[in-house]
């Protein structure tokens, strides 16, 4: 499954947690605020968003896409420390 993670974090230690999840997962840093991997096990997601929500305080944005998901594109995004999911077929 390909998995693009958009970041906008407000403090260093958000910056330095997030970077260390990415890098346990084997996230590549693409850019900046964009990470990136191609081939993301689709059954390690629910563990992924559950360590993102740990490091992340309720200032952080934080927008992921996922495609394929359940044959669907998906966008999933934070709100409030809770994660809201878009599809697309």
């Amino acid at each position: 499954m390909f998995l693009s993670i958009c970041i906008d974090l407000v403090s260093q230690d958000s910056i330095n947690q997030f970077g260390s999840i990415m890098n346990q997962y084997g996230i590549k840093k693409i850019q900046a605020n964009l990470f990136e991997s191609f081939d993301f096990p689709s059954n390690k997601l629910g563990n992924l968003k559950r360590d993102i929500t740990n490091s992340l305080d309720s200032f952080d944005k934080l927008r992921m896409y996922q495609f394929p998901l359940e044959n669907t594109f998906k966008i999933s995004y934070m709100e409030n420390r809770k994660w809201k999911r878009l599809s697309f077929e």
